[in-house]
């Protein structure tokens, strides 16, 4: 399932880490909403695997040092939710949080609307794909995090990996990663700030194929590292 969330912001100056603001936002409105499913996806430093993903839109930004100026003071929140029941649960406690004010640093937002999209059905092994958030690609060795945009020559093998480690809560098996494949068509490197890390991540269109299953649950929960804090979303075009 896919949900579309209209904000409405009290002025036009947004964080430069708004990301750090949407995960504060899902955190309080399953907290106020659903304690369990909290618990469950946030009560452990957030190292749980979650099965949804999410995009930010906004109209003609403009990007200025630490903040983000949006004219039209409006903003378009994404979400892609990979079961049936966690899209339950997540639709119905930001639809609990709908005309509150959540409060920013200098700001705040109010939900005016929420849209629903049905699952798409993906009938094919190869699609072309645009990513609605940058596509991270990680590795962690000694204590340290390693970030690979598509120009690397490591890329394709440790995506595989992350997509490995996302599967592990479902019941798709692992073996079918190893058909799986990503192509640049019309890509670039993109780095971006995340709370004190910068991360070198990858955007634009892309070409991937493999099982239709696997491509489908890509799809719905998104591909790669930091889905839940919002990068590896994309359409299918």
């Amino acid at each position: 399932m896919r949900l579309k969330l209209n904000l409405d912001l009290e002025n036009e100056i947004l964080p430069i880490q708004y990301r750090k603001s949407i995960i504060s936002f899902i955190k309080l409105s399953l907290l106020e909403y659903n304690e369990q499913y909290y618990k469950k996806f946030y009560n452990n430093r957030d190292t749980t695997i979650k099965p949804y993903t999410f995009s930010v839109f906004f109209c003609n930004p403009k990007f200025i040092e630490d903040r983000i100026i949006i004219e039209n003071k409006r903003l378009e929140l994404n979400l892609s939710i990979a079961d049936y029941e966690t899209s339950i649960i997540l639709y119905n406690a930001l639809n609990h949080q709908k005309n509150k004010k959540f409060s920013l640093d200098k700001n705040s937002w109010t939900i005016k609307n929420i849209g629903v999209s049905l699952d798409k059905q993906i009938s094919s092994e190869k699609i072309t794909i645009k990513f609605m958030s940058p596509l991270v690609v990680r590795s962690h060795f000694k204590d340290k995090d390693y970030y690979y945009s598509f120009n690397y020559e490591e890329f394709k093998d440790m995506l595989k990996i992350n997509i490995r480690h996302q599967l592990k809560i479902t019941d798709i098996k692992e073996d079918l990663v190893n058909s799986f494949d990503i192509e640049a068509i019309k890509a670039k490197k993109v780095i971006v700030k995340f709370y004190e890390k910068k991360i070198e991540t990858s955007t634009g269109i892309f070409k991937i194929s493999g099982d239709k299953q696997l491509l489908k649950y890509l799809y719905d929960a998104g591909m790669g590292s930091k889905r839940s804090s919002g990068f590896g979303m994309f359409q299918i075009i």
